[in-house]
């Protein structure tokens, strides 16, 4: 089992060791760095996060992201409006966590990365040269994982071990959490959510906080493990934002290009609203998950422009709590790191 002191040097070499591999790989291919015009003259540019795979079909299909980003590419929505723009999508590269994904931007194997809000902000918090070229509402729902027989709320999470991926939303959000409900004493412990499944079942951790609600729902449903809490549902203001940046040098180079992502991205928020039903079953079929679990964790709630002023209000207190914890040392305004279209008095016209 491991210390919070073990954990965090884990984690610390575990990016140290993916950076270093990101830059030999631009060592090897600099055209990963710089995108140039291809011989078509469209600008090519990759993007970073975790895709999503169906676990008994790895290799049916290829990589996606997740949520309205996937499914604008799945339908094809995505790359047209790109390509209007000039700008040629050349695939997703698949990242263990989305907090690896901002390494890869900053060696450049990637130009966008696709994240959760606390690495996002941190990575800009430490100086990375990125902004964010699309900001999410407030809508993930961090459920609590217990063991059988074990603590059965946060409240009875005092002096007992929490598994978490350290710098991820989920952890930001279950301490937050902790402090909204006054519960001292709490230990965390690095662990990605396979190790964690297993921790749990034999009883070495007391809980694990879930980046995803589809994570905790299917370990209920195939090993009995209960879910202690929904964070999200018990406190509205503790909800996670997803986050999507670009290289600095890649928007200044291209200044178009962010607009032309916000409209692609539009096209799969679109094609949501239109069909939702649809959209499950591409989930279902991409993830292996049965469809009734993917509508029961599904947190789909989108705004009409690309910075909706929740989602920036959102990031704005989470970079407070990061700096008053000693987790992020430098502040910033999040309005002005975003860039693209203007925050406007429409930041609010939201639809399900």
């Amino acid at each position: 089992m491991h210390s919070n002191k073990v954990g965090r040097n884990i984690d610390r070499k575990f990016q140290r060791a993916l950076l270093a591999a990101f830059t030999l790989f631009c060592g090897l291919a600099a055209s990963g760095c710089h995108r140039k015009p291809s011989a078509n003259g469209l600008v090519e540019f990759r993007i970073g996060g975790v895709a999503v795979v169906n676990p008994d079909q790895p290799t049916a299909s290829e990589p996606e992201p997740s949520g309205a980003l996937g499914y604008a590419i799945h339908t094809g929505g995505f790359q047209r409006e790109l390509r209007k723009a000039g700008f040629a999508y050349e695939g997703l590269v698949g990242y263990p966590r989305t907090a690896a994904s901002l390494l890869g931007l900053g060696s450049g194997q990637v130009q966008v990365a696709s994240t959760g809000d606390s690495p996002a902000v941190l990575s800009r918090a430490r100086g990375d040269k990125q902004r964010a070229i699309w900001i999410g509402l407030p809508t993930g729902d961090i459920w609590v994982v217990g063991r059988k027989d074990g603590p059965q709320s946060i409240r009875e999470l005092s002096g007992r071990k929490v598994g978490v991926l350290f710098g991820s939303t989920a952890h930001y959000i279950m301490r937050r959490a902790a402090e909204v409900e006054g519960v001292p004493g709490i230990s965390y412990a690095q662990l990605e959510p396979a190790v964690a499944l297993h921790a749990l079942k034999r009883g070495d951790i007391d809980a694990y906080a879930a980046s995803q609600a589809v994570t905790a729902e299917t370990w209920r449903a195939r090993f009995g493990l209960p879910i202690i809490a929904k964070i999200g549902t018990e406190h509205p203001e503790l909800q996670g934002v997803s986050v999507m940046t670009a290289r600095s040098d890649f928007l200044t180079a291209h200044p178009t290009f962010a607009g032309a992502f916000w409209r692609g991205l539009k096209t799969g928020i679109d094609a949501i609203r239109k069909d939702p039903d649809a959209y499950y079953r591409w989930v279902s079929d991409k993830t292996g998950v049965p469809i009734a679990t993917v509508r029961a964790t599904a947190a789909e709630r989108y705004a009409d422009t690309p910075f909706p002023k929740e989602g920036v209000d959102a990031l704005q207190r989470l970079l407070a709590f990061q700096i008053r914890t000693g987790l992020a040392n430098s502040s910033f305004s999040v309005a002005d790191w975003a860039t693209g279209p203007t925050l406007s008095a429409g930041a609010d016209n939201v639809r399900k």
